[in-house]
């Protein structure tokens, strides 16, 4: 699994699994912001851009500017929550999730 910057993750290796804004991709692994540390603004323009994958990548590279709680996580440590890629977005070209 290949996320992408934008997306909400599953971190798997809590026993919860809390949801992760993905705000960097790396070769093996991702950065992002667990959805629990951010504001209830911040959630509301996150659920306002589903679907839209350029809002989403533009709101994600902001919370990584602002936020300085930013986790990083090995792919083999998260998954997609239920849906694939970006919450209503097709698969970017290329056929990354």
């Amino acid at each position: 699994m290949t996320p992408e910057t934008g997306e909400v993750v599953a971190v798997t290796t809590v026993d919860s699994e809390p949801p992760l804004l993905v705000t960097h991709v790396e070769a093996d692994a991702v950065r992002g912001v667990l959805l629990a540390d951010l504001a209830a603004g911040t959630i509301e323009q996150l659920n306002a851009t589903a679907g839209d994958r350029d809002q989403r990548r533009a709101l994600a590279q902001a919370v990584q500017q602002a936020d300085s709680m930013i986790f990083r996580v090995p792919f083999t440590d998260c998954r997609h929550r239920g849906e694939p890629g970006i919450r209503g977005c097709h698969p970017p070209q290329g056929g990354r999730e």
